[in-house]
């Protein structure tokens, strides 16, 4: 049985630049922003990335968000530039199987942020978390065959490139091939998790 994590205490990363933690229902405003400024990038890989996403999908996202983590199916968290308050990013772990100890983890970054390692930092937090306060022993990345820039940051956090699947994911009703890697507690330099 997993502990409860409070999830208002869950800061897994920072520094002087940038803070990486869920966000609050307050902040929905803050995250639309985010996706609105970047909505051209992230929607070219990301279903859930519309023209039409505002802010009441913002609010809905937090508000599942934090169901998800109190029944431990997912683990948001959002990346903050400490200068100036913005969200600046997401990344995730979800679709958790505890069965399998395994899950997805997933980010993006805001555009203008782009290229600065923001992504690769935000990736290895979320999976020291996972592996260190969830009891998970894989996490998958799973990006689109033509999404390069997110195979980057998954071979730059130190995955391992297992396959290219095809028809893995379904992208506004169409089957895309894309590319699957694995980060296990041994990427990261931590021990496996006990599980009794």
């Amino acid at each position: 049985m997993l502990r409860s994590l409070d999830r208002e205490r869950q800061i897994i990363h920072c520094d002087r630049a940038i803070e990486v933690r869920p966000l609050g229902l307050r902040e929905a405003p803050a995250l639309y922003d985010a996706v609105r400024q970047s909505r051209e990038a992230i929607g070219q890989w990301e279903a859930w990335c519309t023209p039409d996403y505002g802010l009441l999908d913002a609010k809905l996202f937090l508000q599942r968000s934090i169901e998800q983590w109190h029944v431990h199916a997912a683990y948001d968290f959002n990346i903050i530039d400490r200068s100036n308050g913005l969200v600046i990013g997401s990344v995730a772990i979800n679709q958790v199987s505890q069965l399998n100890q395994m899950a997805n983890l997933g980010y993006w970054v805001r555009e203008g942020y782009t290229g600065r390692g923001i992504a690769v930092l935000a990736a290895r937090a979320a999976a020291a978390f996972a592996f260190s306060k969830t009891g998970l022993t894989r996490l998958e990345i799973v990006a689109q065959a033509g999404n390069l820039r997110s195979q980057r940051v998954a071979e730059k956090a130190g995955a391992t490139l297992e396959c290219l699947a095809r028809n893995r994911l379904v992208f506004h009703g169409e089957p895309r091939d894309a590319k699957v890697f694995s980060l296990v507690p041994g990427d990261l330099g931590l021990p496996v998790p006990v599980h009794a």
